[in-house]
């Protein structure tokens, strides 16, 4: 199967000096590395088209106007031709063989993704139900394992089953809980995703977010982590929890009004996304106890 290595930036440019040709080097069994620069004003460009004279199957997807990771990450997915398609982000700086040992996973036709391995985080993604809200927690183990989500910017996934699903859903711009979006929509779909240890990369946690106040995260990753509940669960009885957490959110913080009527604007912006019901939400549950 062809590969294809995407790496998304956004005025990341002293990240891709860091990283970008070690990304490519690391990354032999691949056909393409795009960089998908979402309307970056750092000069991440030059540097870009500079370190394409000595890697010739390194490619830019450029936007003209900022598109957020959810869009960024589909439009570049759509346009690679890789088979299997590598997500990075631009802070993440791959070991050898991180490709390589992920490709065995692939043998078995339901397997939807492979999460990677981050130095010193070597964990899964777990998710249990509490106070009407899924919740998650890092699971470890040392061998494969079955993961919740698959990280956003650090996993390998089939091109043509992301598709299928369309990707990241962009409600949840600019950023935030679109992959474990992503991953309860797959396993409710019939799919597996796995987590590989021994695909070893080093995440270096100087992403866009830290460009951002402390007040506008907080409110996007509540907002975010409402909107995850109301897309994603049917169960009548976890919704009729999860309203009474609202009540009892709002009584002891009236400012959680604004996160329930910003995520019913965006459920109202944007229509459901596709999945396929063959796994119930307790069925999902159950599979992290």
């Amino acid at each position: 199967m062809n590969i294809s290595v995407i790496v998304t930036n956004w005025n990341g440019k002293k990240l891709l000096q860091k990283y970008l040709e070690n990304v490519i080097i690391s990354s032999p069994e691949a056909q393409e590395i795009i960089l998908a620069d979402d309307a970056s004003t750092d000069d991440s460009l030059i540097y870009v088209k500079k370190l394409q004279q000595k890697y010739p199957k390194l490619k830019i997807l450029s936007h003209k106007s900022n598109q957020g990771f959810a869009k960024n990450s589909n439009l570049a997915v759509k346009k690679a031709q890789g088979d299997l398609v590598v997500l990075l982000n631009s802070d993440i700086n791959p070991h050898k063989n991180y490709i390589k040992n992920s490709l065995k996973h692939f043998n078995d036709s339901n397997v939807f993704g492979v999460g990677f391995a981050e130095l010193g985080h070597e964990n899964y993604g777990s998710i249990y139900w509490k106070n009407g809200y899924i919740q998650i927690k890092p699971g470890f183990s040392n061998k494969t394992h079955i993961t919740a989500w698959l990280s956003g910017g650090s996993c390998i996934i089939k091109k043509s089953e992301f598709l299928k699903l369309n990707g990241f859903d962009p409600i949840y711009e600019p950023f935030y809980f679109e992959d474990l979006d992503l991953g309860l929509r797959a396993w409710r779909s019939g799919y597996k995703l796995i987590w590989e240890p021994s695909c070893i990369v080093e995440h270096q946690h100087q992403a866009t977010t830290s460009k951002f106040s402390k007040s506008f995260l907080v409110y996007v990753k509540e907002r975010n982590h409402l909107i995850t509940v109301l897309r994603n669960i049917s169960d009548k009885n976890l919704l009729k929890q999860n309203s009474f957490w609202q009540f009892l959110r709002v009584l002891s913080g009236p400012n959680y009004i604004k996160i329930i009527l910003a995520a019913h604007r965006q459920i109202r912006l944007y229509k459901p996304q596709v999945v396929e019901n063959i796994l119930k939400d307790n069925q999902i549950l159950d599979l992290f106890k």
